[in-house]
């Protein structure tokens, strides 16, 4: 996405007119007559993402699995920054399918497990709302912290009000799983930057028996910076 930005830039100092704009991206991307508005930025970033420089597109570039660290390092770097090891779950496509590796709950809950992440994010506006609540309900239910987030990673001008892909709401159930998952985040937080212990021990797993005080703890945190 970075990528895409810099070029989408780069083409905007080059040509000041949208229809100079819209040639060279044409010509970039090898595809004559784009309908693509080159002054709407996220989606004309977007395209350039996706036909430019994803698979099939000229400027792909196969990813290198000795670029990433090993996965035990990654998630090592994140404790001792003090942070919390999450996995973020694709789910559902818009096919109703869900990947090989998510497509079990109890597949994927006992791989998370042996890596010692106790931590899972959902992208609701990506997946069906049944199959987003069945899945929390679940992971929920086994002690996990819940987070729920919004693609706001993207360019794209999103409303910041978590919905699902259909753009309903969460209902009240997901709703205070969200809350109390941000809260235990906050708690998380409020405490290590005191130098304490937070939701997880030395040795990355959860301490177990605080996380109903860390939630309310969580729960004041955000109320007194909301409140100032």
């Amino acid at each position: 996405r970075h990528v895409a930005r810099a070029i989408r830039c780069l083409v905007f100092e080059r040509f000041k007119d949208k229809a100079g704009r819209k040639d060279f991206l044409e010509q970039l991307i090898g595809v004559p007559g784009i309908d693509q508005d080159p002054d709407d930025h996220p989606a004309t970033e977007n395209m350039i993402r996706s036909r430019l420089l994803k698979s099939g597109g000229a400027a792909f570039v196969p990813e290198s699995s000795g670029a990433f660290l090993p996965l035990e390092n990654s998630i090592q770097l994140i404790r001792n920054a003090g942070g919390i090891p999450c996995y973020t779950v694709l789910l559902d496509d818009e096919s109703g399918r869900c990947t090989e590796y998510e497509a079990s709950k109890q597949i994927l809950m006992n791989e998370l497990l042996a890596h010692n992440i106790y931590c899972i994010e959902f992208i609701p506006t990506r997946n069906d709302a049944e199959i987003l609540k069945d899945y929390a309900r679940f992971f929920h239910q086994q002690g996990f912290v819940i987070l729920f987030g919004t693609a706001h990673s993207t360019p794209d001008t999103t409303p910041l009000r978590v919905a699902t892909r259909s753009g309903a709401s969460l209902n009240e159930e997901l709703a205070e799983i969200s809350y109390s998952g941000a809260a235990l985040i906050a708690a998380h937080q409020y405490l290590r930057a005191k130098g304490e212990t937070g939701y997880l021990d030395t040795k990355g797993l959860p301490v177990r028996g605080i996380i109903s005080d860390m939630i309310e703890l969580g729960k004041s945190v955000i109320h007194k910076f909301i409140s100032d």
